[in-house]
This record gives C-alpha cells, sequence and structure tokens, in this order.
C-alpha cells in the first residue's frame, strides 16, 4: 500500500508542479494589429442574458469587427432584443439558420458561414468579456502565425456552494488544458473563449466529423485538430470572459453529463493521460487513507503534507486566485483549508466523470 502511494503521490507531484503550477503563466504575447475579426456567439432562449453579452462584444476597442449573433430556434424573447440592438449597432448581424440538430454545431457552422473574416472568435450568450481588449488580445495570436488561441472563461462569484464548487472545478480544468497545452499537448479548448482561423475549421472539415455527437463544438475540434506548433494560450485576465455558473445542482449535473460524455470521442493518447491524472488524484488519498489506519500512519501524512503545500501554493498563485475567485479579486487566505477539502472531495467528483462519460445527452 505505501508503494501504492508513493506511485501515485509521484504522478500527482509532477502534474502540479509541472502541468497545474505554471498552467496560467503567460504565452507568448504578440503585437495586436486590429485586422478583422467575426466574433459569433450562438443563443437559445437568453432574453435576459443576451443583451449584457453584446454590449460587452459591441464595447470592444479592436478596430475592425463584426459580431455575428445565431438565433438557435429560441422561443423567448431572445431574438427580438437581438434586432432591436441591429438597429443600434451597424456591426452586429443576426443569423437564423431554422431547424437543427440537437447541440449547437448547426447554429455554430452557419455563423461561421456567414463571417465575413478569417479570423474567428467564439463566446456563449451568458459569457462578457473581461475587458474592452479581450477581442484584440485573443485575435492577435492568429496574426502571429497560430491557428488556433485557446483563452479562459471563470465563472463570476455568487453565493451558495454550487458557485464555489463550479468556480473550484473550473479552475480544476483550466489549469488542466492550458497546461499540458504549455507543455505542446492541447486536447481541449472551452468554446466560452476560443478562437481559431477559417483556414484551420475548414481543414478540420468543419464539425461534421463529430456531427453525431451533440456537445464538442469546443473541444472535439481542438482534440482532432490542433497542432501544438501553432496552438496559442491566452491567459492574461483581460482576455477572460466571464461566465455564469449553473443556477442548481440539477442543471448542473446535467450540464457536466452533456460535457463529459464528449470525453469518450477524445484521441485515445488524451483519454490515457487524463485518466493516468483522475486516477494518481483518487489513489493517493484512498491509498494515504488507508495508510493511516497503520503504523506508517506518519509517512502518509507527511506525503499529504508535500503535495498539500503544492496545491496551496498553485491556487493562491495569480491570476489562478483570481480565476478561482471569479475574476473579481483573489481568494483570501483563510479559505486555503476549503481547497484542501474541495481538492480531496475532487476524488469523488472523478468517479462521477467517468460514469457520466457513458451519458448519451442529446439536447443543448
Amino acid at each position: 500500500m505505501l508503494l501504492l502511494l508513493l506511485l501515485a503521490f509521484t504522478v500527482q507531484l509532477l502534474i502540479w508542479l509541472f502541468v497545474f503550477y505554471p498552467a496560467l503563466s503567460p504565452g507568448s504575447t504578440p503585437g495586436q494589429q486590429d485586422r478583422p475579426v467575426s466574433v459569433i456567439v450562438c443563443f437559445r432562449d437568453e432574453a435576459r442574458r443576451i443583451e449584457a453579452c453584446l454590449r460587452g462584444l459591441l464595447a470592444q476597442r479592436h478596430s475592425d469587427f463584426e459580431v455575428i449573433a445565431v438565433d438557435d430556434n429560441s422561443s423567448d424573447e431572445s431574438a427580438a432584443i437581438v434586432q432591436r440592438i441591429c438597429g443600434e449597432a451597424r456591426h452586429l448581424r443576426l443569423v437564423r439558420p431554422g431547424p437543427t440538430r440537437p447541440g449547437k454545431k448547426d447554429a455554430l457552422s452557419a455563423g461561421i458561414a456567414a463571417a465575413s473574416h478569417p479570423r474567428l472568435l467564439l463566446t456563449d450568450a451568458d459569457c462578457v468579456p473581461a475587458s474592452t481588449d479581450w477581442l484584440s488580445r485573443m485575435a492577435a495570436p492568429l496574426d502571429d502565425g497560430a491557428e488556433t488561441v485557446l483563452g479562459c472563461s471563470p465563472y463570476r462569484r455568487a453565493p451558495g456552494w454550487l458557485n464555489r464548487w463550479q468556480r473550484f472545478e473550473s479552475t480544476q480544468t483550466v489549469l488542466q488544458y492550458q497546461g499540458l497545452a504549455r507543455l505542446g499537448m492541447p486536447y481541449m479548448g472551452v468554446g466560452r473563449n476560443l478562437a481559431y482561423s477559417a483556414d484551420f475549421f475548414s481543414r478540420a472539415g468543419g464539425l461534421e466529423g463529430h456531427a453525431h455527437v451533440p456537445g464538442g463544438d469546443d473541444d472535439l475540434l481542438v482534440n482532432g485538430n490542433a497542432v501544438a506548433t501553432r496552438t496559442a494560450r491566452v491567459t492574461r485576465p483581460e482576455a477572460w470572459t466571464l461566465s455564469e455558473s449553473s443556477p442548481d445542482w440539477e442543471s448542473y449535473f446535467f450540464q457536466k453529463t452533456r460535457h463529459q460524455s464528449v470525453g469518450l470521442h477524445y484521441r485515445r493518447r488524451h483519454q490515457l493521460l487524463l485518466i493516468a491524472i483522475a486516477a494518481s488524484h483518487g489513489l493517493f488519498y484512498l491509498s494515504g487513507l488507508l495508510l493511516l489506519l497503520t503504523p506508517l500512519a506518519p509517512y502518509a501524512l507527511m506525503l499529504y503534507a508535500v503535495r498539500a503545500v503544492v496545491v496551496v501554493a498553485t491556487y493562491v498563485r495569480s491570476p489562478v486566485s483570481r480565476f478561482l475567485g471569479g475574476g473579481a479579486g483573489a481568494v483570501a487566505w483563510w479559505k486555503v483549508p476549503g481547497l484542501l477539502v474541495a481538492d480531496s472531495l475532487y476524488s469523488f467528483y472523478y468517479l462521477f466523470l467517468l460514469l457520466a462519460s457513458f451519458s448519451d445527452r442529446r439536447s443543448w
């Protein structure tokens, strides 16, 4: 059991030191050339949030861009709100593709087809840019040789334990995909903040290669087609988009089940890598807990303490702490013990993700 703990500890230590800790370190910073960009946002029944999203997009200081809002069969007042704003903003267009399949791939494809520019920047209707420089910073790498740009999108801080958990979980996710991309292994992106060139999208065959999967319009496209040398990371807080977390546990579990089911379609090497990360996390806590009941307990406590120092050092580091705080500021020092509790609970969460991987969600 001690050998199992040592093995899990070694894997975890390597992951935290070389993947997670430096994950949000700034990547290359190309010059901002303000070349034309098409921003695409798909919406469905987003009357409560679409105006704030569009106002944030239209307020960008980029000199040449258009915003394409794609109505994915809304049944509320969303489209009417967009049409009203279109009358005020000449570079906002409403696209209505008509009947679509489950998921938002058809809507996204219609938006890309309507785009006037070869640089595409994607976000969701519940997102608002963190600054007026978001567009320029996310699009800049596309002018510097990149064809895919991975951004960050924390959940805004809100009352309640569900929001706290979602902010923690999304931080773990961003550390994982940004950290692995930093090491030359881009395996996913988030559609809340993602950019790529039209040539990249066309060369990938659009979204038809995985059209039978309702989700994955963002991570499956990146997973199957991103090239490490032409993938850029943009992690500075002014390039984030801020998103709303799920309002209740039912919608949260529905969302996670839908997203996680996409993982079975990742490349095999990425699946194995993610399994190794999850398994080492779970085995570290499980084997350590069992050893606490034996005379070897001091060794388990020592390994727990070493890993805890690295975990805390990662989460209190800027801008990780700001991401965890929902973009509103760093996490207070007195909340550090809660981070360790959440980290231990993540072992059970990995089990949920494993079960969710075999789900088959057919709706947005």
